[in-house]
């Protein structure tokens, strides 16, 4: 295996990885709660800490990796979470399972900065790699309800974190005996610090707010979905009911998960061709693009249902989450390569830090003027983040490099 196979190989296993265990707690809720004898709502609150550390601890975890190394921050990624998750498998209490928890959080980290650190530095077709990467990603996010409901259903909730921690300490282990060379790929050439150092720092800060705005839109329409799904397209539901599944504890609410699990794969797809436009294409006009052809799907959204609804929602996340490859291309040419996962940490940080508080505005807004407003309103920042783009390409050099922004 070369090189870069060996890094497309262990990125894409770490990012399947860091969102399956995003998403698996939230399956495995119910679960927990009949098992420790605790309310949903203090099942929940246990996970906070998980997902506080998962984003703000990427940007120390970005500055570790570009002092010692990306290859090293994802052993210690594999290994941490691996080694965090047996300990959950073991949790008999409350503390136990909070402080576990925020383990894999801390570990979990790890995986942006360092991951698409590496990609961004050694892969010759970038854009295609953070796309492979992100179909990857995307079938962690598929996966974990239905892994944790099987192993659930078969052995218990443990069994979910003991299967997958398992798992990760032998992918650790089989990364610390592959060696890879981290040496930048020729491919890719930085410009020295002294030469256009200004005009780059302020195109990343406006793509900092463009990713900010990007990352809370998409996060208050994703803890949304699900509801909306269940309440205003409930053609699936019907379907069940005919094979007489009405009996079925939580059939409702699962044939609406079945639907968002269909969505994530139409974004994997969504993703696969984000990669091939960045190799192809100005990347700034193609997140200009991808984002101006989000907007009136999200809106969409807000005054559908049934049928409709689903498909606006499939060509949202489509583009949505499609412009990731484009995005962390972007990040890529905006920060110089010995800060390259710093860069990345700052990203996320954004993304998952303060999209996070998407969350309370959503549930706000939909108590006040219901679902649907939830998307329409969730126009405004996908507007916001467009005038960014827009901006973006108004000031950045008009010298572009041919190995950089592809023309």
């Amino acid at each position: 295996m070369n090189n870069e196979r060996k890094i497309i190989t262990f990125t894409c296993a770490a990012h399947f990885f860091t969102h399956f265990y995003e998403l698996l707690f939230p399956a495995l809720a119910v679960p927990l709660m009949l098992s420790l004898k605790m309310s949903l709502e203090e099942v929940l609150q246990v996970s906070f800490f998980m997902y506080f550390l998962y984003g703000i601890a990427a940007l120390p975890w970005g500055m570790v990796s570009d002092r010692f190394g990306n290859r090293k921050s994802l052993i210690i990624f594999f290994l941490g979470t691996g080694a965090s998750a047996l300990l959950t498998s073991f949790a008999a209490t409350k503390t136990s399972l909070t402080v576990s928890l925020a383990m894999i959080g801390f570990f979990a980290s790890i995986y942006h900065p360092a991951g698409m650190g590496l990609i961004s530095l050694s892969m010759k077709n970038r854009g295609m790699a953070l796309g492979i990467n992100g179909v990857a990603g995307n079938l962690g996010f598929v996966c974990a309800p239905f892994t944790a409901g099987i192993l659930n259903w078969l052995f218990g909730w443990e069994a979910a974190y003991l299967f997958v921690g398992i798992l990760c300490i032998l992918w650790g282990t089989a990364m610390m005996l592959i060696p890879i060379d981290e040496t930048p790929h020729p491919h890719h050439h930085d410009a020295p610090a002294e030469e256009g150092n200004t005009s780059r720092k302020w195109n990343f800060l406006i793509l900092c707010f463009a990713m900010t705005f990007a990352g809370f839109a998409y996060r208050a329409v994703s803890v949304i979905l699900p509801a909306a799904f269940e309440f205003k397209a409930g053609f699936l539901w019907e379907l069940f009911q005919r094979f007489h599944f009405e009996n079925i504890e939580g059939a409702k609410t699962m044939a609406a998960t079945l639907l968002a699990s269909s969505i994530y794969m139409v974004s994997a797809v969504g993703q696969y061709i984000g990669g091939r436009v960045a190799d192809r294409r100005d990347l700034r006009w193609a997140y200009l693009a991808f984002h101006a052809l989000s907007l009136p799907f999200v809106l969409l959204m807000g005054i559908t249902g049934n049928y409709l609804l689903v498909a606006a929602a499939a060509m949202y996340v489509f583009f949505a989450l499609g412009m990731q490859p484009i995005e962390n291309s972007l990040v890529a040419v905006y920060t110089p390569g010995r800060w390259r996962s710093t860069g990345y940490g700052i990203k996320f940080i954004l993304v998952f830090g303060v999209g996070s508080f998407a969350v309370y505005c959503a549930g706000w807004i939909k108590e006040a003027w219901g679902l649907g407003s939830v998307f329409l309103f969730m126009g405004i920042p996908v507007a916001l983040l467009i005038m960014c783009a827009v901006l973006l390409i108004a000031v950045s050099e008009k010298r572009k490099s041919s190995r950089e922004i592809p023309s």
